[in-house]
């Protein structure tokens, strides 16, 4: 695997995240879905880049994470990894829950309240988890290889 250009690619996914959030922030904080083939628009394009995304750390970064921890005999990571592995279940179930109950404009019109307060949560637990991966993990992925 060509590690650099991989997490080059997480980090770029990174910020295509943030900023479909960004889009979305205008109706997050007047509380109004007035444009909903926009936020579904914007929905779908979140929903892609997360597919990919949350599939390659799973797959790659995370185990390849927790291989170069046990190789190097760094003990106190490995259970910290499992941590964020288990975390990133339960912050992926909690996104694709989100986007299979809002997935047409019948669902997110009929709750407008509900998707908002859902999408606050779900932008909240990804930009922590952005946050947390870029000034930690991969630093330490780029260090185990050399980048």
């Amino acid at each position: 695997m060509k590690y650099e250009k991989f997490i080059n690619g997480l980090e770029k996914e990174h910020a295509m995240i943030e900023q479909a959030f960004k889009k979305l922030e205008p109706k997050i904080k007047n509380g109004n879905v007035s444009d909903i083939a926009y936020v579904l628009e914007i929905l779908g394009q979140l929903k892609t880049i997360l597919i990919n995304h949350l599939k390659d750390e799973d797959n790659l970064f995370y185990p390849d994470m927790r291989q170069k921890a046990v190789e190097l005999k760094q003990d106190a990571l490995v259970p910290s990894l499992d941590v964020y592995i288990e975390d990133m279940k339960n912050v992926s179930k909690k996104v694709f829950d989100f986007f299979s109950r809002y997935d047409n404009e019948n669902a997110i019109s009929g709750d407008e309240k509900g998707f908002i307060k859902g999408m606050i949560e779900i932008r909240d637990s990804l930009v922590k988890r952005v946050m947390t991966e870029e000034k930690t993990l991969y630093y330490i992925y780029k260090a185990y290889h050399r980048i």
